[in-house]
């Protein structure tokens, strides 16, 4: 061990301590599942800029140290217990020490090391040399520990010792930073009117029912009006807004394009690599502008105009226009189709937008560097799309951690449809957008679309097997 551990001297107890710092990790929402993609981005830069096989991040909660994010943990063995349950009990993890001293911690060789050569990720997993630094947060707490880990004796120099620091206090400076800007939101228009209604309520006598009900009548149409008109006059900004936005988008893509084929001069690879990510990102920016003006134009009859589709025509329409968007999450995108009929009278736009949002979902949900699978058949005179994903190193199906929202959110769409068949009155929570993250949002979208459509979007599998969305869409018959 080429650093000592210690321990910083603090007046507080351990107990104090521990729960100040799981108080900290509930108040930053680490505690969920999701994946925090700042996260993802510093594991991997980490394992690519020190050239090393495996790269986490993790917090420490109670008795465990919870992996937010990983990268290579196949090489301790396909499928080990840490990939699977992405967590390491509390005394088993050289991460307890770097978090409890909030100090680095350096091993450049377990098996000659007379504290850790008995440890079980020393003996079990082979783990030999190992690099810790700790996860600060604003307050001064030490919530986790950012490590590289590498299966034989490795030196780390004072150069790569200092990036993983920096990367540290980047990665969790950055997410600390999203969580203020996700926390200002003003209050909507229409709770403050909902506020109007009821001071309006209170001020007048009780016993005068008539005239209650006059205020609320008048309030709720005069807001209704309002709405209406801010809407009409939103979606005209819009549209232009993005018309405007695609002009300027353009000529980033041409000139980078441009620059690209060096018609102007030579070169370096680091320039090169520059104008790759500026050219990808101005495509992806295109691709969401061309979203954002269909969506603003988006047919809201839910009568269904029934036309031949060629459905591997269309499901290779989508992807294409994915492509960009996947490969900036280091995904790729693979359609199969099963021999057979492939024209069926559907309804065109709403099929093609049902797919394209549940792509996005799994795109969005889906740990980098997976080959998203898309495969169509028919049965009994219904359109059948599966989709799930193939990952190198944490196997097949939808990644477990996402499971239980993905459920959560399908079960409320349905519960939701049920709501509108019946004329009831919608639940304001379980309307707003603000409630889910941008592929659980995607994936409300879809899964209303294939119900306007008679058919169905559901997750199938179990952590025995493998999940999997399955879109299933009747087929008209006329």
């Amino acid at each position: 061990m080429t650093k000592p551990l210690f321990c910083i001297w603090n007046k507080e107890s351990v107990t104090s301590t521990q729960s100040n710092r799981e108080l900290a990790i509930k108040n930053l929402n680490l505690i969920s599942e999701k994946i925090i993609p700042v996260f993802d981005e510093a594991t991997q830069t980490a394992a690519n800029c020190l050239d090393i096989s495996i790269c986490c991040l993790g917090i420490l909660l109670a008795d465990e140290y919870l992996l937010k994010s990983a990268y290579g943990l196949s090489h301790l063995g396909l499928m080990n217990d840490i990939a699977k349950t992405r967590k390491i009990d509390r005394q088993n993890a050289f991460a307890t020490n770097v978090i409890d001293s909030g100090n680095l911690l350096v091993i450049e060789n377990t098996l000659i090391d007379s504290f850790f050569a008995k440890s079980i990720l020393a003996q079990h997993y082979g783990i030999i040399s190992y690099l810790g630094v700790p996860l600060i947060v604003s307050s001064g707490l030490c919530i986790g520990c950012l490590e590289v880990i590498e299966t034989k004796p490795r030196q780390f120099t004072t150069a790569e010792i200092n990036f993983l620091m920096i990367t540290a206090r980047w990665c969790i400076a950055e997410y600390e930073r999203n969580q203020l800007t996700d926390k200002k939101e003003a209050k909507s228009d229409l709770n403050n009117n909902y506020q109007e209604i009821n001071q309006n309520i209170l001020s007048v006598n009780l016993n005068e029912k008539n005239s209650v009900t006059s205020i609320i009548n008048t309030q709720k149409n005069k807001y209704n009006d309002s709405e209406q008109y801010i809407r009409q006059l939103s979606f005209q900004l819009l549209n232009k807004l993005t018309e405007k936005l695609s002009i300027p988008l353009t000529s980033v893509i041409g000139m980078s394009s441009v620059l690209k084929q060096e018609i102007y001069g030579k070169l370096n690879p680091k320039q090169l690599e520059y104008l790759e990510i500026i050219h990808d990102s101005g495509k992806e920016m295109i691709t969401l502008v061309d979203e954002i003006t269909k969506l603003a134009s988006l047919k809201t009859e839910v009568n269904l105009e029934f036309v031949p589709v060629d459905l591997e025509n269309l499901a290779t329409q989508v992807i294409k226009s994915l492509e960009t968007v996947a490969r900036t999450r280091e995904h790729t995108l693979r359609l199969s189709i099963e021999p057979g009929e492939k024209v069926w009278n559907l309804d065109r736009e709403k099929v093609k937008k049902t797919l394209y949002y549940l792509l996005i979902t799994i795109i969005e949900g889906s740990r980098a560097g997976g080959e998203i699978q898309i495969h169509i058949s028919g049965r009994l005179q219904n359109l059948k799309i599966n989709c799930w994903v193939n990952h190198p190193w944490l196997g097949d199906g939808i990644s477990f951690e996402k499971i239980s929202s993905y459920e959560e959110a399908l079960k409320n769409n349905a519960n939701f449809v049920n709501i509108l068949n019946n004329n009831q009155e919608i639940n304001q929570e379980l309307s707003s957008p603000n409630n889910y993250d941008y592929d659980l949002t995607c994936l409300f979208f879809s899964a209303y679309l294939a119900h306007l459509q008679k058919g169905s979007i559901v997750l199938q599998g179990s952590t025995q097997s493998t999940y999997r969305f399955v879109i299933s869409i009747p087929i008209s018959q006329q």
